[in-house]
């Protein structure tokens, strides 16, 4: 019910005999709605703040949590075009998008990019886990940040019948999402010669990431199921 809290994104997992014993109690109530039934029960949480990020970090940074977990290895920054422009953290703590982090804002001053001259923001294009490196590109319009189509891998369709339509026509026009809250925008799944789950996009879709999930809808915002992307 709630458009700006739809975490439909996050249940494409699940199968048929799965949401089967689902309830979702809240599901057709608002943010407001549920803030303003908590205020009349005297739940201290009715004032609380949205959480933003990942939730059960609390006041903890994203990258303090993992260096708590993932040791510290710094490697290249490199540009699009193939320039050293300087060092990173380590490639595991950066996302594909991700702009802060990159211009000495680590607490280690041999890590950022060095001399800089470029007058546009530097945007996470690429990343190498295994060279640890990390690619970058200027500018928020710059083409390296964009992907007209997507492979998907481990994918499940909520939907029998728009699995049994790709099977037969290998085509299916959709609506889909590679990002939490991103607006839907309009793509053709495809079922490859090779039976590999393509999704093509209508227009060119910014900020794609590998192992991130890929979820489309019909036009009628029904999800019909997901995948990861490859």
């Amino acid at each position: 019910m709630d458009k700006n809290k739809d975490q439909s994104y996050f249940l494409w997992t699940l199968t048929q005999k799965q949401l089967a014993h689902c309830l979702f109690p809240i599901g057709e109530y608002t943010k407001p709605e549920v803030r303003e039934i908590a205020r009349k029960a005297g739940l201290p949480t009715a004032e609380k703040k949205d959480s933003q990020g990942i939730c059960f970090l609390g006041q903890v940074s994203l990258e303090d949590f993992l260096k708590d977990y993932i040791k510290s290895r710094p490697g290249e920054v490199v540009t699009v075009d193939g320039r050293h422009i300087g060092q990173h953290a380590g490639a595991e703590f950066y996302t594909i998008g991700q702009r802060h982090g990159l211009n000495l804002g680590t607490k280690n001053r041999e890590l950022g990019i060095k001399g800089r001259t470029a007058t546009k923001p530097y945007y996470v294009a690429e990343k190498d886990v295994a060279t640890n490196t990390v690619v970058v590109a200027e500018g928020d319009d710059n083409p390296a940040l964009f992907r007209n189509e997507i492979d998907i891998t481990d994918v499940n369709f909520i939907s029998s019948e728009a699995y049994q339509i790709l099977n037969t026509k290998y085509q299916i026009p959709v609506m889909a999402r590679v990002r939490y809250r991103q607006p839907l925008f309009p793509a053709q799944l495809q079922l490859t010669a090779s039976h590999v789950v393509r999704l093509k996009f209508k227009e060119p879709v910014k900020f794609v990431a590998k192992g991130q999930s890929a979820v489309f809808y019909s036009k009628s915002k029904e999800m019909l199921g997901g995948g990861v992307i490859a």
